[in-house]
């Protein structure tokens, strides 16, 4: 069986050798689910050859007539798995970027696996499996003492089972009736359950972006930056010794941007990186919280904002809020006064923290104020006028000087006394078309005032955000808060308010999630029903899929965990896994049944003799994935939510397979087997 592990992680490594991927969080993510999964053919065939071998088969008969059983099970549970990751490598967006090369990866290991397990596990089998019996001379073949110990315990349980088997296939109706109720009941408790949508990743990384007054001079906010970067060493125990920065002003490149901050001479940055997040006892965000109440002692802080995990998860989610309350509309007041007023209610409830709009304060500024009829009258106009005064601010070129070699732009300017003055600048000579000079003041106003130094515009509609961080809720609830507050708040005419940010995105993922999920669904149906040329099999063997979520919901109710897109990717991955034990026992059963069992004599046999390599390929996946759900170390928020919504889903679909799926057979066959008893 261990063979079938290296053949499929190869094939694995070689694949991405091919399609130039990188070992990234994601590759390893899909080797560690396909680890506990490859194992699962080799396991179901291998237990049926030995059970030929301990009847008194050869070996090399027992693997051919023990592979040639199962071959078609394991072959259509197979495609069931492939059918439901297939879909994933066709998504589009950041879901596709994220998912694409786990079900890439997971799907060429599958594939591998099933093909070892039709031909490698059997030559190996009837090869290196020997006849159960006696041994060279004559006398009963000795066994370690672990082997009796495990053969004692697994026939303790199949004796059990049998009897409860037994019991379940003469009162299915109970059995029946039970699931649902429980069903019901879970499924309505799955009702506290929130949503969210991509994970926040504690990468260990630490940024604050904070604002002044505008006008501040890129001095003074340095000033409050290395503030801050004192406060940081006080209060983060955690940081990484020289990792430590801060930046005013504007950056070259304008690489800040790109992680969601804003750069200019009133805005600073102030960086850190922590340790690793198995090496602390505080996570990102509770070190921030840490950070935020201290941030109090500096009055010169109109605004700031603090990304704790991963700088980089902006860029990944388009820079946006969890939470976004869009105000548009024709007024700028009146839509600022609206953004300013959802300001102060998000403030109010305390499942919000970083509350801030976009409402632009404006900043002081020298405007000219140009009259168009006295500039007409003498010989200017605007263009004229505004090309000439940024000649005279700014500089014009008048030619080049050289020296040494070196050749230097000339540009021609007033003098700073002359630029940084109102009353020089009305002195300004302008030189009108007809060549004489006229003083600006005689043309034009000019006044000191506030101008805006930002109008957003949508669908050319002017607008305004109002945005927010969550304070440890999901964002379904977040989102329900701020649909609220909007849908109790009196919108003027001619302004419309809508609520956006990662909850829009979230909603087209999902969208496209439940398309999958579906899809899936309806796929593994029909690979089923061209195996079994039967419509009623298929079905019996689907009922594994509504109930497995009661394992998913039970296993978020016992971790805290919520439905995101993670954890939706391990729904969907789940719903092509768990119909394969269904598949391996009814397709035995029906064998059994053509061979002449009774109905009831085929599912007993079914059960009992398909018990242990369903509980073995269980065991296998769960632990397989057990260390990934138990992770505390880097990019544990990605793959121990996946981790934990594979287990709790398998573990059940396990009791379905064993229990509910032999009473649903045994009911829905009964009739037709009366019929044929009294033909």
């Amino acid at each position: 069986i261990f063979v079938t592990m290296p053949v499929s992680l190869i094939s694995a490594f070689i694949v991405m050798y091919i399609m130039d991927y990188t070992i990234n969080i994601f590759s390893l993510m899909s080797l560690i689910i396909a680890i506990g999964m490859v194992v699962d053919n080799a396991i179901v065939v291998l237990e049926n050859v030995t059970q030929h071998i301990e009847r008194g088969t050869q070996p090399k008969q027992a693997a051919i007539f023990g592979t040639s059983e199962m071959g078609m099970a394991i072959a259509a549970s197979t495609a069931t798995t492939l059918v439901v990751f297939l879909p994933m490598v066709f998504m589009g967006g950041i879901v596709g970027i994220m998912f694409k090369q786990l079900a890439i990866l997971t799907c060429v290991c599958m594939i591998m696996s099933l093909f070892t397990a039709l031909t490698l596990t059997p030559m190996l089998a009837s090869q290196l499996l020997k006849r159960k019996g006696e041994d060279e001379d004559g006398k009963e073949a000795k066994r370690s003492k672990f082997y009796r110990w495990s053969e004692n315990v697994f026939n303790k349980i199949e004796y059990g089972y049998k009897n409860l088997l037994a019991w379940t296939v003469v009162h299915k109706g109970v059995v029946i009736v039970s699931a649902v109720v429980v069903f019901i009941g879970v499924m309505l408790l799955g009702k506290k359950i929130g949503t969210d949508y991509i994970p926040d990743f504690d990468a260990g990384s630490f940024a604050l972006s904070f604002e002044t007054e505008v006008g501040t001079s890129v001095e003074q906010t340095d000033s409050i930056g290395q503030q801050i970067l004192k406060i940081l060493h006080e209060e983060i125990h955690e940081m990484v010794p020289g990792s430590s920065g801060a930046i005013a002003g504007q950056t070259r490149d304008g690489a800040l941007t790109t992680v969601g901050f804003k750069e200019g001479k009133n805005i600073g940055s102030v960086l850190c990186h922590l340790t690793l997040p198995d090496k602390r006892k505080r996570t990102a965000e509770e070190i921030a919280d840490a950070v935020r109440k201290r941030l109090d002692e500096i009055p010169q802080i109109e605004k700031y904002q603090i990304q704790a995990g991963s700088i980089l998860a902006a860029a990944v989610t388009g820079n946006k809020r969890p939470v976004e309350i869009h105000v548009s509309g024709d007024d700028l007041d009146v839509i600022n006064k609206m953004a300013l007023s959802f300001e102060e209610k998000l403030k109010a409830r305390e499942e919000f923290k970083d509350v801030e709009t976009s409402v632009d304060n404006g900043k002081i500024e020298v405007q000219i104020v140009i009259d168009k009829e006295k500039a007409s009258q003498m010989a200017l106009n605007t263009a004229l006028i505004g090309m000439q005064v940024r000649q005279n601010l700014f500089g014009a070129e008048s030619g080049e000087f050289t020296e040494g070699g070196d050749d230097y732009d000339i540009k021609i300017r007033y003098a700073p006394e002359f630029r940084n003055d109102i009353d020089k600048l009305k002195e300004m000579q302008l030189t009108n078309l007809l060549g004489k000079q006229v003083s600006l003041s005689s043309v034009a106003e000019i006044k000191q005032d506030v101008g805006l130094l930002e109008i957003q515009r949508e669908s050319q509609q002017r607008f305004v955000l109002t945005t927010a961080n969550l304070n440890d809720v999901s964002l379904g609830k977040g989102a329900k808060i701020a649909q609220a507050i909007i849908d109790d708040t009196e919108i003027p005419d001619g302004v419309s308010v809508s609520l956006g940010g990662q909850v829009v995105d979230q909603g087209e993922s999902f969208g496209d999630l439940y398309l999958i999920l579906f899809l899936g669904i309806a796929l593994v149906y029909m690979v089923m029903a061209a195996q079994f040329e039967s419509f009623k099999d298929p079905f019996i063997i689907m009922f594994a899929v509504p109930f497995t979520l009661v394992g998913v919901v039970l296993a978020f109710l016992a971790t805290g965990l919520t439905l995101s897109v993670t954890t939706f990717i391990g729904v969907i991955m789940l719903m092509g896994i768990v119909v394969n034990n269904g598949i391996v026992l009814v397709d035995y059963t029906n064998m059994l049944r053509k061979r002449g069992y009774t109905l009831y004599d085929a599912v007993a046999e079914a059960g009992r003799s398909r018990l242990r390599p369903i509980l073995m390929t269980t065991l296998t996946t769960i632990l397989g994935m057990l260390p990934m759900a138990l992770s505390k170390g880097m990019g544990k928020e990605m793959y121990s939510p996946l981790g934990v919504t594979i287990i709790g889903g398998l573990l059940v679909s396990a009791l379905i397979s064993l229990i509910l799926i032999p009473a649903i057979y045994t009911s829905i066959n009964e009739k037709s087997e009366l019929k044929s008893a009294n033909k």
